[in-house]
């Protein structure tokens, strides 16, 4: 027998037979011993005791009775459940394309049935800053704005906008009440067009550069030779810091080429002068600037796996591994270091089903092949990004993410030991109402699991897409014709 539920409960003792949960009187009782995430539901017929440690225990208990109850009678039984990790997170890539503050609150609501408990939101990259600035009001006038909505069709239109301190602190309100932490993330030295355009004087070169129109990796980043630009980073980070109260800052860190440090006076003479050995070496002493300023506000400080190429990072810095071809991020882990696996191949949720199909999500398993004893300790947990470069509308964003958020969020609560496919694939059906009265669009289920034809074909037209002259121009020589 499987309840009905998602994320599936880690233990459940059946007793025989069924009640109508209405029926029952619902009796709370507090066990301080209990970690904050455990639940204790018992069934029994005419009461249904819930036992907690505090109200986030008995919000997941309520979550689960919620889903037990839609299915009609609930069998007689005891329920005991803990997470298998304490980070399952969603991220939401607001940067590319906005979404309406509705729609997040939509998002999130249906995250937090699946007991997600963390919000990444990515707020700025080189195609827009979308947050509210009062002290740098002109990254709104100027980074939050570019010359055309879609990537690599630039037209005529002007596309953009940002959210307002008084919404982004209603997303966060609206988080809190379901015990989920907002992440901000504030992407340095790279991913910084939307400022360099707003502040040319912040980028080695000094040179007026639009915000992008298309995706990619560009050569103008942040320089780390110029004083000026960790008096702008810290004087951001204190605006964003009172504007999100929870624990964690993400500090971006991933796909920071080096060509214009390599060529600029300053940054040469930063290397000189703090002795480092390289290019690599120089990003990871700004990132450790950047995170010994934020732990002095009380924070913690995450950033993507590239964070590790300089070999200095600051040991407390959370990693969250999307591609890590050389396994740094299990190493960093094994010595002790904290990760979060994101999986590009498995965990992304912008690529088609037919690369990423919804049993190849479900079934990813988060402890990373070469992490030790120690290093299985330090996994923290999972997340699932949308990154929204070619997705456009929030019905696109709802195909691509569910029901695949639903898996990530299964495998980030429900032991791999009790996980089953074919099992998560019949509970997971009876949610498409539910994510229709949030106004979410499920995927439809022959979507799934395409066959290995449609496979076969949507691998070859993305390779195409890959290798036809204007992609190339983005994605394998990004700027090059601004030499």
């Amino acid at each position: 027998m499987s309840l009905n539920v998602i994320p599936k409960p880690n233990t459940v003792e059946y007793h025989g037979g069924y009640v109508w949960l209405d029926e029952n009187e619902v009796t709370y009782k507090t066990n301080e011993h209990y970690p904050d995430e455990y639940y204790c539901i018992e069934i029994t017929k005419g009461e249904t005791i819930i036992t907690t440690r505090g109200e986030k225990g008995k919000y997941y208990a309520n979550l689960t009775l919620k889903q037990l109850d839609e299915c009609g009678k609930a069998p007689i039984c005891k329920i005991t459940d803990l997470p298998a990790f304490s980070y399952r997170g969603f991220m939401i890539d607001s940067a590319r394309h906005m979404q309406t503050i509705p729609e997040i609150k939509a998002y999130i609501e249906a995250a937090a049935r699946y007991k997600m408990n963390t919000f990444h939101w990515h707020l700025c990259d080189d195609q827009g800053w979308r947050i509210e600035s009062e002290k740098y009001p002109e990254l709104n006038e100027i980074g939050s704005f570019r010359n055309g909505w879609g990537f690599g069709n630039p037209d005529t239109s002007k596309y953009g906008g940002y959210y307002t301190k008084k919404e982004i602190k209603e997303v966060i309100d609206f988080c809190h009440e379901r015990f989920i932490d907002v992440v901000p993330e504030i992407d340095m030295p790279g991913h910084t067009t939307s400022i360099i355009a707003t502040y040319p004087e912040l980028s080695c070169r000094g040179e007026r550069i639009d915000v992008k129109l298309e995706g990619g990796i560009f050569r103008d980043i942040l320089c780390a030779g110029n004083d000026a630009v960790f008096d702008f980073c810290y004087g951001l980070l204190d605006e964003v810091i009172e504007l999100f109260p929870d624990e964690c800052i993400h500090i971006g860190g991933d796909e920071a080429p080096k060509a214009r440090w390599c060529n600029c006076p300053k940054c040469q003479e930063r290397i000189r002068v703090e002795a480092l050995r390289d290019e690599e070496e120089l990003q990871g002493w700004f990132a450790n600037k950047i995170i010994a300023y934020l732990e002095a506000k009380g924070k913690k400080v995450l950033a993507w796996n590239e964070s590790l190429n300089s070999g200095i990072l600051n040991n407390n810095t959370i990693i969250c591994d999307w591609m890590d071809k050389n396994h740094k991020s299990e190493e960093y882990a094994n010595r002790g270091g904290k990760i979060i696996v994101e999986d590009f191949y498995h965990y992304y949720l912008d690529y088609e089903y037919g690369m990423t199909p919804l049993k190849k999500t479900y079934e990813y398993n988060p402890y990373l092949p070469d992490l030790d004893f120690t290093g299985r300790q330090n996994v923290l947990g999972v997340e699932a990004p949308i990154w929204t470069e070619y997705v456009e509308d929030f019905d696109r964003m709802s195909y691509m993410c569910f029901p695949r958020l639903i898996a990530v969020a299964e495998s980030g609560w429900t032991n791999e030991k009790n996980k089953n496919y074919n099992d998560f694939r019949a509970r997971v059906k009876n949610q498409k109402d539910y994510l229709l009265s949030l106004g979410i669009k499920m995927a439809d289920e022959a979507a799934w699991d395409p066959g290995l034809n449609v496979r076969r074909k949507v691998m070859t037209d993305r390779l195409k897409s890959i290798l036809n002259p204007a992609m190339i121009s983005v994605t394998l020589f990004p700027n090059k014709d601004e030499d």
